[in-house]
């Protein structure tokens, strides 16, 4: 008698990639490892109840209608690859990197999108990655070619993604520790999407996990997530979250490529710092915070049209909305206080590995206008504490280079390449 099939979960591997165009299966370019990847193909079905002369209620015939996959996620935030979930939901990023010579001015304003020079001050030589421009106008590059003229030199770049004033900055930077800060796209359009619809890209994830045929993995392209919640704890956690994504239903790809993991590893929740009215640092910084979790929603609704696929047209994002959870020990009654006079402080969550160059990993969650909703006396335990729920207001602050209003900005500090998350 032969053993029968089994498989391990312990076996299983989560590998991704950034879809050019929405929909088109794209091989894995990074690994994510995970606690939990469940995953649920729901086709809707189609009942033929027109009467046969029968006594009974149930179908004549039952056909399958359109379908749509679920996914739940959960881990570890490993604060590289976990860009690529925040891009997703959010839709603007903006890199910035640290400077270093050569620095100069732009001697003419970029004025048409997708320009593949750039006039400069400087001299700046052949594949040296710079940054044009400060803050949300930012934009990294690696040059394409050497360097033209006497000054201004005429610097050949990759096709830009954004248009910059005559006179801004543009210099060399450090090959490490990019900030990438994810804010609400209002403007523009991920890849493969009309330049007004506002969309962020999508992302193709590919489980290996044995029963499928051939391969053993399941494919799902046009990944939208639709929701995210970091979580920590000082005491007790690693920085973890969770999420949950729709895409078209899984597939069964010809190949599974094997995974290459990231070096990073998680950060433990207590080297957290926490500032409400103000930054996580001097006198705005609060050490009473226990534990927190941030949640950010998205709607999103699979849109189905006569195209002799049961796949949807694609899958519009709406409205993003940011939720936030904090337990704090009480030194005194200032929570009680944001509350009861509905102060909407500014609230920054700061976390770092403390590490240096290119192993330097952190992240930053920024609300302006942090709402107070619910401040409640928690007195069951060795001290009085409050449990704190709020939500966040729209403000210009967190927004990004698109423009408008956003209710956060999440911010990761690596050394993965700018561009890589949109």
């Amino acid at each position: 008698m032969n053993a029968p099939a089994v498989y391990p979960t312990g076996k299983q591997t989560i590998g991704g990639a950034v879809e050019t165009i929405p929909g088109t299966a794209v091989a894995p370019t990074f690994s994510m490892p995970v606690t939990k990847f469940e995953w649920n193909d729901k086709p809707s079905w189609l009942s033929d109840m027109a009467g046969r002369g029968v006594m009974g209620n149930d179908a004549f015939a039952i056909i399958q209608g359109v379908k749509i996959g679920e996914l739940t996620i959960e881990g570890p935030a490993y604060l590289d690859t976990f860009g690529y979930w925040l891009g997703n939901l959010f839709g603007d990023v903006t890199a910035t990197g640290t400077t270093q010579a050569p620095t100069g001015t732009l001697a003419a304003a970029v004025t048409v999108l997708g320009a593949t020079s750039v006039s400069s001050s400087v001299s700046i030589p052949n594949g040296t990655q710079i940054q044009i421009d400060v803050g949300n106008l930012a934009e990294i590059v690696t040059t394409s070619g050497a360097p033209t003229g006497v000054g201004p030199y005429a610097i050949p770049v990759p096709a830009l993604s954004k248009l910059h004033a005559s006179g801004v900055a543009i210099t060399a930077i450090q090959s490490t520790g990019f900030q990438h800060a994810f804010s609400l796209m209002n403007s523009g359009a991920g890849r493969g999407m009309a330049a007004n619809s506002c969309q962020p890209s999508t992302l193709t994830l590919t489980q290996y996990y044995g029963p499928a045929a051939g391969s053993g993995a399941r494919q799902f392209v046009n990944v939208v997530f639709t929701e995210i919640t970091l979580k920590w704890n000082a005491e007790t956690e690693l920085l973890t979250y969770s999420a949950k994504a729709i895409a078209w239903a899984s597939t069964i790809p010809g190949s599974s490529p094997a995974p290459v993991y990231t070096s990073a590893i998680p950060i433990a929740s207590w080297r957290a710092a926490l500032g409400l009215a103000g930054p996580a640092t001097g006198g705005t910084q609060v050490v009473t915070a226990e534990n927190g979790e941030y949640t950010f929603k998205r709607t999103a609704k699979p849109r189905f049209t006569a195209q002799g696929s049961q796949n949807p047209y694609f899958i519009p994002r709406g409205g993003l909305t940011a939720e936030w959870k904090t337990a704090f020990i009480a030194a005194d009654e200032s929570p009680l206080l944001y509350m009861e006079n509905n102060t909407q402080p500014q609230y920054q969550f700061v976390l770092s590995n403390g590490l240096a160059g290119a192993n330097l990993l952190g992240l930053q969650v920024d609300m302006q206008q942090a709402a107070f909703t619910e401040a409640k006396a928690n007195q069951g335990t060795e001290v009085v504490g409050w449990d704190c729920t709020g939500k966040t207001v729209f403000n210009t602050t967190n927004a990004g280079y698109s423009g408008g209003l956003s209710p956060a900005k999440v911010t990761l500090t690596n050394s993965v390449t700018p561009g890589s998350y949109v």
